[in-house]
């Protein structure tokens, strides 16, 4: 995947007015589980990130730390800090990336709904 700087600037996207997050959307089959795997997607990246970030912080045994368990404890903390901050939806990449499903679906056209034999 390639990401370029401009890409990153913040330009109007001009999606149909069904892609738009302020209703149900009838582009989207499921829109509940678009959501939760939106939420899911940004846990698992803030959790990679925070794991980044606490990889060179060395144990101490002044706060409890620096037992043999605490590696596997951390990343546990980690996964759930990262869930925790998925769902209150302050940095809004659920949000963008649930977006961006929208705007995939719509662009494919009207979904056809199964046919049942």
């Amino acid at each position: 995947m390639d990401i370029a700087a401009t890409s990153l600037r913040s330009t109007p996207v001009h999606t149909p007015a069904a892609a738009t997050p302020a209703g149900p959307n009838p582009a989207i089959p499921n829109p509940a589980a678009a959501e939760k795997v939106a939420k899911e997607f940004e846990a698992m990246l803030v959790s990679q990130l925070m794991e980044s970030m606490f990889a060179g912080m060395r144990e101490s045994p002044l706060f409890g730390g620096g037992g043999p368990a605490e590696k596997p404890w951390r990343s546990m903390m980690l996964q759930e800090y990262g869930k925790a901050i998925a769902e209150s939806g302050t940095l809004g990449i659920a949000r963008m990336t649930h977006d961006e499903i929208a705007r995939l679906y719509a662009a494919q056209g009207p979904t056809q709904p199964e046919q049942r034999s």
